[in-house]
């Protein structure tokens, strides 16, 4: 039976035009149905490695309309460490590596998505917001 793809692979500024803030990195705590057996840290279903949750800000004013702030799981050994503020910010800017989109259905039927990354670092340098296109109105 051929293995149906889950992880879609998505380009960090195709997802988030404006950039994006990060607001803090903690342990993915796996999920179990027995809350008297002790918590423990999720590992990555494909590499073993811990998994860990970055929580950040979209950066796009229409974003907040709908809650600009969401999570992305990454996958590695030690906790990531976000990238430095700058002076005058009170988050730093954040791009996300490897970064894929999960659609799914939650139970009460509404679509959803997640989000994955290979890890996280400083936006490039020079890289501006999107431009707009007034020809096409």
């Amino acid at each position: 039976m051929p293995l149906i793809p889950t992880r879609f692979p998505v380009d960090f500024g195709e997802v988030f035009p404006f950039g994006a803030f990060v607001l803090g990195v903690e342990p993915s705590m796996a999920f179990s149905a027995d809350p008297s057996l002790p918590k423990q840290q999720e590992r990555d279903k494909e590499t073993g490695q811990l998994v860990w949750t970055v929580r950040a800000l979209d950066a796009n004013e229409e974003a907040a309309k709908f809650g600009a702030e969401f999570k992305v799981k990454v996958a590695a050994d030690h906790q990531p460490v976000p990238p430095a503020k700058i002076a005058g910010f009170p988050f730093a800017p954040v791009e996300f590596d490897g970064l894929t989109i999960t659609p799914y259905a939650n139970n009460k039927g509404r679509i959803a998505h997640s989000f994955r990354a290979s890890g996280l670092r400083a936006p490039a340098a020079g890289r501006g917001k999107p431009s707009v296109d007034k020809s096409a109105a």
